[in-house]
């Protein structure tokens, strides 16, 4: 077991030794809160054990409790360090100057592309377990939705939207739609075949509600599978998984 940092740092502000203490706390909290993200990942928050948390850390006890009171308020953290991945990522695809439904498909990306490590995942999970804190109900659900209706209602303004389509409706569509596609393929495959629920998703919306002279110019580009280039074609084991048909 790896002695961390304990206690708080004693030492007045800016006294000898006082800044690498506070370097150690912080770096001991994000190494119990990577090891509780891939424990929440792979199992529900009521199966995720703290005593696996702490055999995954490394840290001692006493450094866990200095951190975190209870697994449930590990549990908030680990949602904390979601939401603060997803709105940077929602910030990236915004400088990248495309337009609003290009944008949004490369937020889409930029999730599987996070998938890929277990905050994501962890946070999810715990979520649609009902555990997003009495702060936030709903996260992460309304934020992509309020996300998702800002970017369609510049489409719609751009006209990039079949005049008849409501960015608002849109936007709940493409996240229960999104949400559902996280639960069933975690209780099917275990996520394995989420990109390519992911793609199919939104060809088929995008097909029905995108102006056909801008659809013309995304499926000359390859679409959806050009966006989310290899996740649709890898399985979580690193095998080949779903090959979309050309």
């Amino acid at each position: 077991m790896v002695e961390l940092a304990d206690d708080p740092p004693r030492a007045s502000p800016g006294a000898r030794g006082e800044a690498p203490r506070q370097a150690r706390a912080v770096a001991t909290r994000g190494t119990i809160l990577g090891a509780a993200a891939e424990e929440f990942a792979a199992a529900s928050y009521h199966e995720a054990s703290l005593s696996r948390i702490l055999e995954r850390s490394g840290v001692t006890k006493g450094a866990l409790y200095f951190h975190f009171v209870s697994k449930e308020s590990i549990a908030l953290a680990v949602v904390d360090e979601m939401e603060g991945i997803c709105r940077a990522m929602v910030e990236r695809c915004g400088a990248l100057g495309l337009d609003p439904l290009r944008t949004a498909a490369q937020v889409a990306r930029a999730v599987q592309d996070e998938l890929d490590g277990p905050v994501l995942r962890a946070g999810q999970r715990l979520c649609s377990e009902g555990f997003s804190g009495p702060h936030r109900p709903g996260w992460p659900y309304r934020f992509w939705q309020d996300v998702f209706e800002d970017l369609f209602a510049r489409a719609a303004a751009d006209g990039l939207l079949v005049p008849t389509v409501d960015p608002a409706s849109l936007a709940r569509t493409f996240t229960d739609v999104s949400g559902g596609a996280f639960v069933a393929s975690l209780a099917i495959t275990g996520l394995d075949d989420l990109a390519r629920r992911v793609c199919e998703n939104w060809e088929l919306v995008l097909g029905c509600v995108a102006d056909p002279a801008w659809l013309d110019g995304w499926r000359r580009e390859g679409g959806m599978t050009a966006v989310l280039g290899p996740h649709v074609g890898r399985a979580s084991d690193g095998s080949r998984g779903w090959v979309p048909e050309p």
